[in-house]
């Protein structure tokens, strides 16, 4: 019997190591169950409490269905009255008439966006839409509150920049409506000019000497080798002065000198040998030779000066055998 006990105390060791176990298995099981229901509990409490900080906006904001409506219309009323404003302007230009029509389209959108924000509800950040009151809830009604917020932002920069342009362009039309007007000035002197030189070429056909017509200066710039015409006189670089000399009876070749007076709007005379001329009526501005032979040929020539232009009327003269040949006027602004 001394040999059997032994046996007895092996065969009760694997039935106590497995109680054991299963003690440790469900302390552990519980330890659990505690760690998650804490875990829960507090983003519950987190849930919560943004969800009451959610409330206390709402309230703050005094977010109603009903109220968010009445600022939409009024924002989209206001807008809708700045847009036609400046499409009642006669004189606006044509593509920014088409950027208002445009944009009143765009508002419409935006105005059936933001009221399906506040009647129905917005999509949830978990995706599933969901319909409200009339009340909408918390979140909708702040995100349409930003909604016509940023609409009334953005569309008031675009209607400043819209003004602006136009503003420039009434500008730049005053502008040119006064140059149009030196235009027409000019064109009444050349007019009155046209007649003198038919006075004056009746004087001349009776002496042996060029006819010139079709006068005109160019001011110009040269930028990259390429000439390019400018108005303004800060622009202008030299002078491109173009006539025709006219057909005459035939006659022996001879060297023609032609003498280039340029008047600027003070009265005097843009010449580089002032210094050599003590006469103001002796001043010119450029001597030219050209042959000449009674044949029609069109003459270009350029007049360089170092000092810049000022704006006005300048005059130009041609004389040749000191009678005046031809004359005309241009304009800088």
């Amino acid at each position: 019997m001394s040999n059997e006990q032994p046996k007895t105390n092996d065969q009760h060791s694997p039935n106590k190591s497995t109680l054991t176990l299963f003690i440790i298995l469900f302390i552990a099981s519980l330890a659990l169950s505690a760690f998650l229901f804490f875990k829960y509990a507090k983003n519950a409490a987190k849930i919560e409490n943004q969800n009451k900080e959610l409330t206390l906006a709402y309230d703050a904001l005094n977010l109603h269905a009903d109220s968010l409506q009445m600022e939409l219309d009024k924002a989209m009323q206001q807008l809708q009255n700045e847009i036609n404003k400046n499409l009642a302007q006669e004189d606006l230009r044509e593509d920014l008439r088409n950027q208002l029509n445009a944009k009143k389209t765009e508002l419409a959108s935006a105005y059936a966006r933001i009221r399906s924000m506040i009647n129905a509800g917005e999509t949830s950040t978990n995706g599933i839409t969901s319909t409200g009151s009339s009340e909408g809830n918390p979140k909708n009604l702040l995100n349409a509150k930003g909604q016509i917020g940023k609409l009334v932002k953005l569309n008031y920069e675009y209607i400043d920049r819209i003004e602006q342009l136009q503003n420039d362009y009434i500008k730049e039309k005053a502008k040119s409506d006064s140059t149009g007007y030196l235009a027409t000035k000019l064109k009444n002197s050349n007019d009155s000019l046209k007649i003198d030189n038919l006075i004056l070429k009746d004087k001349l056909s009776k002496v042996n000497i060029i006819r010139i017509s079709r006068l005109i200066v160019y001011p110009i710039r040269e930028r990259n080798g390429v000439q390019e015409i400018v108005n303004k006189a800060k622009k202008t670089e030299r002078l491109k002065i173009s006539f025709q000399v006219q057909a005459s009876e035939p006659v022996e070749e001879e060297e023609k000198e032609l003498v280039v007076r340029i008047i600027s709007p003070n009265g005097y005379v843009l010449t580089k040998y002032i210094d050599q001329l003590s006469d103001t009526d002796d001043l010119f501005s450029m001597v030219e030779t050209m042959t000449y032979d009674g044949s029609e040929k069109s003459m270009v020539y350029f007049y360089d000066q170092e000092a810049t232009y000022t704006p006005g009327i300048y005059q130009i003269e041609i004389y040749n055998d000191k009678r005046l040949v031809c004359q005309n006027d241009f304009y800088l602004n």
